[in-house]
């Protein structure tokens, strides 16, 4: 490996707090990180990508309407939230080598063809048996393929420098149309890419959000304390997707406050699509409220404007409506109702998002209490030093330019949604669903004005704790398939003690001892270790994932 990819790799390990193993292991979570950020805008762990020791290929992901599912629950609710599915499988093969293989590459495509055949002829270990269900689930659900066949995208990477050879790229033609006779994809390529494409690949994961586009018809908003800058107006559909989509026209991760999310299918959002379906294009900008961006730089050159670290504070719906019918013919026609503000005052933010937020059914009171909580978690988050010193991303991105902060210490609000449901309202069989089917399920027993932030924070540390367990093989990560039942146990064990109400001052007495023994890593992880032997006694089949989705299991191991 060379010294420049060397040095990539070193700060890779060091941003995501993972214990070097070896240059090939290392590398191909590099390689996954690297190609899986450039295809999805979203959060994923790094461990929900890697197909361990299995041979042919090193990285899979499978991303549907916009989301890198890791369960057939996910997938389920993803489907019946929009009534469609739109799905990209991608497929890596890395190797620390400098030399381009053919063997290896045309080895890669057989691979991947043998995950979509419903029985396959090789052995797969239990990460490409779990790939494979969550394929064959998927084609189960073909009638939702409204909008076409998923895409197939497979990445050879290596260290050399890829020179378009003719032998090569006759195998990768190959392998290209043998997928292709499956009859199963809507389109399918295989980029062969070198050290320096994964590297510019790896610097584009550091980069903050941001978008260049064409906004001609505006007018400029009187001048308000705390905005640098302020226009309304009317953004033509191309120029709008050049805010919302990335290269790739995927969908970006820049929708404020995400625990709202798409509301999928309701009333408003089928209006939306009516609107466009009918091809009543001319109506649409009279017809909807429109989109409302805040960000943090704004600079123009005539009607060229630039804008970094933004995120759409109202209108998640009508974006993502319009993105879902992209491919309606005369769509372009449309021309979106365009808010567009500078400002780095996060009060202001925050007035901006309740203030506009008025066309789906969210109420008022409800929007000023959860950007209200979120606040004031964060700034709890934020009191806590050393080992516990972690970041709770209550906005999109906060955390992605900043070198200094492992990844592993950033809280995401779904990630927080997820550890604070299983250890602390004794949910850990439901957190493999969708996080947004569990807002709509238990929302209303989290992130209320009254709770303490105790738990939430005790939550989040937990599960970093857990996490890096895993990675350092302090615990066997068989158990991740259950890692949200260890933080029901966990919690249990460290704390017999009744579990007080969340609004109640005896809440932060019981979580002071649970951060005692997270402050300590060696008593911590015997603790952990404890709560496996509880999962190991316990009779079920730490193998069997869907073992640990059923009520009954999560209610017998408490």
């Amino acid at each position: 490996m060379d010294r420049i990819t060397q040095s990539y790799l070193r700060e890779f390990l060091t941003l995501q707090d993972i214990r070097p193993k070896s240059d090939s292991l290392d590398f191909e979570k590099f390689v996954n990180y690297s190609i899986v950020s450039k295809e999805y805008n979203g959060e994923f762990k790094i461990e929900d990508i890697s197909t361990g020791e299995a041979q042919g290929v090193d990285g899979i992901a499978i991303i549907v309407n916009g989301r890198l599912v890791t369960s057939v629950e996910e997938i389920d609710d993803l489907s019946n939230l929009n009534r469609y599915l739109e799905v990209t499988y991608l497929f890596i093969q890395s190797k620390t080598s400098s030399a381009f293989n053919g063997n290896d590459m045309g080895m890669f495509a057989i691979t991947v063809k043998e995950l979509f055949q419903e029985r396959p002829s090789i052995v797969l270990n239990s990460e490409l048996r779990h790939a494979h269900k969550l394929i064959q689930h998927i084609y189960d659900l073909s009638p939702k393929m409204t909008r076409g066949k998923p895409k197939l995208k497979l990445y050879y990477v290596t260290t050399g420098i890829w020179v378009d050879d003719q032998n090569l790229l006759a195998i990768i033609d190959n392998g290209c149309k043998d997928l292709a006779t499956l009859n199963l994809f809507s389109n399918v390529s295989f980029e062969p890419c070198d050290g320096s494409q994964i590297q510019s690949y790896y610097n584009k994961t550091k980069e903050g959000v941001s978008a260049t586009f064409v906004f001609r018809d505006k007018v400029t908003l009187p001048d308000a304390e705390g905005i640098t800058e302020a226009y309304f107006g009317l953004l033509p559909y191309e120029e709008f997707l050049k805010v919302i989509c990335d290269e790739n026209r995927q969908i970006k991760n820049i929708f404020s406050d995400n625990i709202r999310d798409f509301l999928g299918d309701n009333p408003v959002n089928d209006k939306i699509a009516a609107t466009i379906n009918l091809g009543k294009f001319d109506f649409f900008s009279v017809l909807n409220n429109g989109i409302t961006v805040v960000a943090t730089t704004l600079t123009s050159s005539g009607n060229r404007f630039s804008i970094s670290d933004y995120q759409i504070v109202n209108g998640c719906q009508t974006s993502h409506v319009l993105y879902s019918n992209r491919n309606v013919q005369g769509i372009e026609k449309v021309t979106i109702p365009f808010r567009l503000i500078a400002t780095d005052k996060d009060e202001i933010k925050n007035e901006i998002t309740v203030a506009t937020n008025s066309q789906t059914a969210i109420k008022p009171e409800q929007l000023e209490a959860l950007s209200g909580f979120q606040k004031g978690l964060e700034q709890y988050y934020n009191t806590f030093a050393g080992d516990g010193r972690l970041y709770y991303e209550r906005r999109t991105n906060q955390y992605s330019t900043d070198d200094t902060i492992p990844k592993i210490k950033i809280i995401s609000i779904p990630t927080q949604i997820k550890a604070f449901a299983s250890m602390f309202l004794d949910l850990p069989h439901q957190v493999s669903r969708y996080y947004g089917t569990i807002v709509n399920n238990v929302g209303e027993q989290f992130f209320k004005q009254d709770h303490k932030y105790a738990p939430y924070y005790v939550s989040a540390y937990a599960l970093y704790r857990l996490e890096y367990y895993f990675r350092s093989n302090n615990i066997d990560p068989k158990y991740r398939k259950c890692k949200f039942h260890l933080l029901t146990i966990f919690r249990r064990i460290s704390n017999s003690a009744d579990l007080p109400n969340f609004n109640s001052s005896k809440i932060e007495g019981y979580c002071t001892k649970i951060i005692t023994i997270l402050n300590d890593s060696s008593l911590c992880l015997s603790y952990f270790i404890e709560a496996t032997k509880v999962i190991d006694n316990s009779g079920y089949d730490i193998n069997d994932a869907d073992t640990f989705k059923q009520k009954d299991v999560a209610a017998n191991l408490q």
